[in-house]
């Protein structure tokens, strides 16, 4: 009789746990308007108590934290935002420039098609770099503008990036392009 009983009761309590396993994780920031579902399959960095939260940094290939200690190789996503407020980003264009220029250093090349953040204007490049990394990044400006700075330009800078090898692309590209879709920039 309590088997009866029993055997429903295990079958409620394994869907509800295998529901909530694949529940995506949701990063959040609301100093710069953040809302990013975290597909599954990518491992969410914890952010450092003693640094300032600019953005997630998931991984690709994790497979536990401590892989967020040393990012140097690791295939990952990351968001980065900041304040707009030096001249070298101040435009989208020059914000674009400024990535190949001072960021990534590397061999310019084009980025794969239709990258973007939906409803808002961005652009997209790419750089092989000598040590066969693969750098993909799509920057754009949001937010209402700094008086003090400049009143005709978005208070903040996002940059996506993507950083992959290229037996990986294909797939992290899927991926990123998932990260693109989903994520929300409302600062």
């Amino acid at each position: 009789m309590i088997r009866k009983f029993l055997a429903p009761a295990v079958v409620v309590f394994t869907v509800v746990v295998l529901a909530a396993a694949t529940e995506p994780s949701i990063y959040r920031n609301e100093e710069y308007g953040i809302t990013l579902p975290v597909p599954n399959g990518l491992y969410l960095c914890p952010n450092s108590d003693n640094e300032h939260d600019h953005g997630p940094v998931m991984l690709l290939e994790a497979i536990d934290s401590i892989w967020c200690n040393d990012l140097k190789d690791k295939r990952r996503i990351e968001l980065f935002a900041s304040p707009n407020v030096v001249d070298e980003t101040e435009t989208l264009a020059k914000f674009f420039e400024w990535q190949f220029t001072d960021v990534f250093k590397g061999k310019r090349c084009s980025a794969p098609p239709n990258l973007k953040i939906k409803g808002l204007a961005c652009m997209a490049g790419m750089v092989n770099r000598t040590n066969g990394r693969i750098v993909i990044f799509v920057v754009t400006q949001a937010g209402k503008p700094d008086p003090g700075f400049d009143p005709g330009v978005p208070s903040v800078n996002y940059q996506l990036i993507l950083y992959t090898r290229s037996a990986h692309l294909k797939k992290d590209l899927a991926i990123y392009r998932k990260v693109l879709q989903t994520v929300q920039l409302s600062p």
